[in-house]
């Protein structure tokens, strides 16, 4: 063999060995790859399933502690018996010697070595649609539909499709909707109704419900009181759940005296213990005497007790709502608590 075959033989061997070592290296790396996927895999399997204990943990936790406040709710109202709020002075009570009172205060309790962070405020807060809509709608909107001619227009075609959603027959009123239309949003809708609704989120149903009825800082429809609780029991939307656009709206106040109501509520709500001001105090006497013809600041005797979070550090946790009337501490072994509302979110 000449000495050109034998350099063409070597550098034909060098080729192949480099192919062989890049396939070598690709195979590796897709190795690498998989198992990489594998391990982060594992982790973010292990999270969801971490997270999902300590979510159901904290269920349990949430459900325990919302039953041992409304007990503790139903014995102040037996040992006290706090109806005006408006000149509660919370500095005539020890330290020690905690109120329930529904003020919307962030409160704190030990359950089982879990610090709960839950709320108690007037389960009648909102506006009653129990009777008649119409009186609700018209008590939002009394000032805008005044001032602009498209929110009375739209005030009036809202109207008629409520009235299309709840009513027994398929007739379309002016600007209504019925079945045909809903499907039109919706090709697989049940809507709407055709009787009464059950629920006072199903306003959220109808086009515009939420332009009427917007939700607060949790999703929720509290404007509106749940239904079933009557509408004569209490006519007035609690002051202490007021947001500016039922202060601006509901009461015709200024933004002015808006703020300033919104900011002496804001500062009652987040004084410390030991520091709770006065609210009658803090209020301009003529802006008070104004506000308890639209409101009330009283214990009405039916509570919402917001469980804010039922879990330990910065772990996840669900809410929960309860609306319910004062069940009394004495009562028989049969008796049962009938709730206007429990969620959980």
């Amino acid at each position: 063999m000449n000495k050109h075959a034998t350099c063409k033989i070597s550098r034909l061997s060098e080729r192949e060995s480099g192919v062989a070592l890049v396939a070598v290296l690709a195979m590796l790396m897709s190795v690498s790859l998989l198992v990489l996927s594998m391990v982060i895999y594992s982790h973010l399997a292990n999270y969801g399933v971490r997270n999902d204990a300590e979510i159901l943990r904290s269920r349990y936790v949430a459900e325990g502690a919302m039953n041992r406040v409304i007990w503790l709710v139903a014995a102040d109202n037996y040992v006290y018996n706090t109806t005006d709020l408006v000149n509660f002075d919370y500095s005539e009570y020890e330290e020690d010697e905690e109120r329930f009172l529904p003020d919307g205060r962030l409160r704190e309790l030990d359950y089982y070595g879990v610090t709960v962070k839950y709320r108690i405020e007037n389960g009648m807060g909102g506006i009653s649609i129990d009777s008649n809509i119409d009186t609700a709608l018209t008590q939002l909107t009394r000032v805008r539909a005044v001032d602009e001619e498209d929110m009375s227009e739209a005030l009036t075609i809202f109207k008629n499709r409520y009235r299309d959603y709840i009513d027994t027959d398929d007739n379309v009123n002016v600007d209504g909707m019925e079945h045909e239309d809903y499907e039109e949003l919706d090709e697989y809708t049940q809507l709407p109704r055709n009787e009464n609704i059950y629920y006072r989120e199903e306003l959220w149903f109808i086009p515009d419900g939420i332009k009427f009825f917007p939700p607060d800082r949790n999703g929720r429809l509290t404007m509106i009181n749940p239904l079933g609780m009557g509408g004569n029991r209490r006519s007035k939307p609690d002051l202490l759940q007021a947001g500016y656009s039922l202060l601006t709206n509901y009461s015709n106040l200024s933004h002015e005296d808006a703020m300033e109501t919104l900011r002496v509520i804001r500062e009652f709500k987040n004084a410390p213990a030991g520091e709770i001001p006065i609210l009658g105090e803090e209020l301009d006497p003529l802006l008070l005497a104004n506000l308890r013809n639209y409101y009330t600041i009283a214990n009405s005797g039916c509570y919402r007790i917001t469980i804010e979070k039922a879990s330990a550090g910065n772990t996840p946790s669900v809410r929960m709502d309860a609306t319910l009337f004062d069940p009394g501490i004495e009562t028989d072994a049969e008796f049962s608590i009938p709730f206007y509302d429990w969620l959980i979110y």
